[in-house]
């Protein structure tokens, strides 16, 4: 397959994830409309984020699996296939591991939903479980997505988000449809994301092979490998805190929540910027200028999606979900949630590039300062925004905004004093 220019990739994937935000439509919509909100929704959404704490690993080999392929790429053919074969067989390792892990931890992690007792908690467990297959297969699915994109074959990667997307979507629309069960739910996400994999599995299928050597490369990326996992355990201690004090708000607001923080989040889901800038940063070495002509785009295309959704939220709402089971209370739970949300649409399209200018540069020592400071600042929001000012889902929204909005402003500081 032949290599493909940043824009090329950036106006490709950009149609692809179009696609993909559709079917992302279709499937929200079936929920809203089909079931609406209420306590077994609520118990899927907590069950995604509890899988999430699992699939930050996932996220760390892809950071880690990038630059270095990119490197070993421009060193030689031999260097790549090497390192490809390498990071298959660590993937494989982590994938079951972590699933054995996260069927033994469940009773610990399910705590994080304080304020939930009864049949919610019941219906936690249940579609926990069901995502385990998701959680598992979701490893192999990043790993060949960092094969492709490190070889720039981005729109093979977006094809793999776009089939995953597509048949959840369907699978949700029929499982709704004729059971009426929202169990639907997870088993439509576990068997899309088996078909996805197996696409990346067959588009990356010259790199199915294993090995394992220990050389500095190899030491490096263990290396890696434990700092990352540190440094992401403490960025995912965001969602920990989120979910915290969301728990403790009335039935809906967690679905609302989701929903308002989907829509505030399209823009992001169809650029997918951080995915295709990673790329041009580690061929330039983390340009400070590559980097702040990065910074200036993205501030004024962000800004203007953050302003579209803030003013027409109501209408867009109500336009795209305001169906069937979906009552005038998830409305406004929603529009709030949307509105809130969208003010850290900036910051949230920022950080990702930041991270990996970090990464890039071998100064990852600095982000785990910064994500330290950024969670208690959030904890102290969330605090006064939920416990003290009784804002709500409104309090939650605000919370991120001061998390994100620390998280850039540090870093960007750290990286304009950096030699």
């Amino acid at each position: 397959m032949k290599q493909e220019k940043v824009l090329d990739a950036i106006l490709r994937s950009s149609a692809i994830n179009i696609a993909a935000r559709g079917f992302g439509y279709v499937k929200n919509v079936a929920i809203a409309v089909l079931i609406g909100f209420n306590a077994q929704t609520d118990a899927f959404f907590m069950a995604l984020t509890l899988i999430s704490i699992f699939l930050t690993f996932a996220d760390v080999f892809d950071s880690i699996g990038v630059p270095n392929l990119v490197r070993a790429r421009e060193e030689s053919r031999e260097r790549f296939l090497k390192l490809s074969s390498l990071l298959l067989t660590f993937t494989i390792i982590l994938a079951v591991l972590l699933l054995i892990i996260s069927i033994f931890s469940y009773p610990l992690i399910s705590k994080i939903a304080i304020g939930w007792t009864g049949d919610k908690k019941g219906y936690l467990a249940l579609y926990f479980y069901l995502l385990l297959p998701y959680l598992f297969f979701n490893f192999f699915f990043h790993h060949f997505g960092a094969i492709l994109r490190s070889e720039r074959l981005f729109t093979p990667y977006f094809i793999g988000e776009l089939i995953f997307s597509m048949f959840t979507s369907i699978f949700i629309v029929i499982g709704l449809l004729i059971y009426k069960n929202p169990m639907a739910i997870p088993v439509s996400f576990s068997i899309a994301q088996v078909i996805a994999t197996g696409y990346m599995i067959f588009a990356g299928r010259r790199h199915l092979q294993v090995a394992f050597f220990i050389d500095n490369t190899s030491k490096e990326i263990l290396k890696q490998f434990f700092y990352l996992t540190a440094l992401y355990g403490v960025g995912h201690i965001f969602v920990v805190v989120d979910k915290i004090f969301a728990s403790m708000l009335p039935t809906k607001c967690i679905t609302a929540l989701s929903y308002g923080l989907l829509i505030a989040l399209v823009p992001k889901g169809i650029l997918k910027l951080e995915n295709i800038v990673i790329t041009s940063l580690s061929e330039a070495g983390a340009d400070r200028g590559k980097l702040n002509f990065y910074i200036k785009k993205i501030i004024l295309i962000s800004s203007l999606f953050a302003i579209v959704i803030f003013v027409f939220a109501p209408v867009l709402i109500k336009l795209l979900l305001g169906y069937g089971k979906f009552s005038q209370e998830d409305l406004m739970l929603t529009v709030d949630a949307a509105r809130y949300y969208v003010l850290s649409l900036p910051f949230i399209f920022l950080w990702p590039i930041f991270y990996r200018w970090f990464q890039i540069k071998n100064t990852l020592r600095f982000v785990f300062g910064i994500c330290i400071v950024s969670v208690l600042a959030m904890l102290c929001a969330d605090y006064l925004f939920i416990i003290v000012l009784n804002m709500g889902i409104k309090g939650i929204a605000l919370g991120s905004l001061v998390a994100n909005a620390s998280l850039c402003i540090l870093s960007y500081l750290v990286i304009a004093r950096n030699k």
